[in-house]
């Protein structure tokens, strides 16, 4: 074990955080987040991840607490109460969100009838990861969030149509941190991928599983 930990580590930090602009940007143009230009309606920010970007929807699933941050101390420092995020302060999509003059994209299951994803959604699930076994049944695995945010996309249609939805959903910006959680949960759990695959074939796993993700949010 302690030899596919190191071999696992070696790799550690090659799918930590993807920040992705799917926008129409030319090889010359110089993108600073406080220079773009703000549709006058559309959705600005798409978060993907685990407990880095998880702001509340581990709140809303059938999970174990430990994957919940719903309990103090988490959010005593800024919100003054726990809002779901594994923070007593804010994460980094808040601080992006906050230097993008943007409000913070709400938690995609957070019950409310008339959701407002005007600002844009948040999918992400503390424990996730980029397989669907990674500490499958506790948290929103990546496929489930994508599957979560092709629901919005199409809810976006029926109410705005094809044209208007389309152009909105080419300008905006989509934040994908995850992965650590993949290498972390078969040390974890009962697993027994690491007696099937080798740690160079289960890190391709993680990244070709991401780089497909990425590719079908395109």
């Amino acid at each position: 074990m302690a030899n596919h930990m190191g071999a696992i580590s070696s790799y550690f930090s090659t799918i930590i955080m993807v920040v992705l602009y799917l926008g129409r940007i030319g090889a010359t143009h110089n993108i600073h987040i406080r220079e773009c230009k703000r549709p006058e309606r559309g959705v600005d920010l798409f978060i993907f991840g685990n407990s880095y970007y998880d702001v509340g929807n581990n709140n809303y699933i059938n999970t174990f607490t430990l994957d919940q941050a719903n309990l103090w101390p988490n959010g005593q420092s800024y919100f003054k109460s726990p809002t779901g995020r594994f923070s007593d302060d804010r994460l980094i999509s808040d601080f992006i969100a906050e230097h993008a003059n943007i409000p913070e994209p709400p938690p995609f299951l957070q019950p409310q009838n008339e959701q407002d994803y005007s600002n844009g959604a948040n999918f992400a699930s503390a424990g996730a990861g980029s397989l669907v076994e990674t500490f499958e049944g506790a948290v929103i695995d990546l496929k489930t969030q994508l599957n979560n945010f092709k629901k919005l996309k199409t809810s976006l249609r029926a109410k705005l149509g094809y044209s208007k939805s389309d152009k909105i959903l080419r300008s905006v910006v989509y934040l994908i941190g995850i992965g650590t959680k993949d290498y972390l949960s078969p040390f974890l759990t009962n697993s027994t991928v690491l007696s099937v695959y080798s740690p160079p074939q289960y890190i391709q796993m993680v990244i070709g599983n991401l780089t497909s993700v990425v590719q079908v949010s395109k």
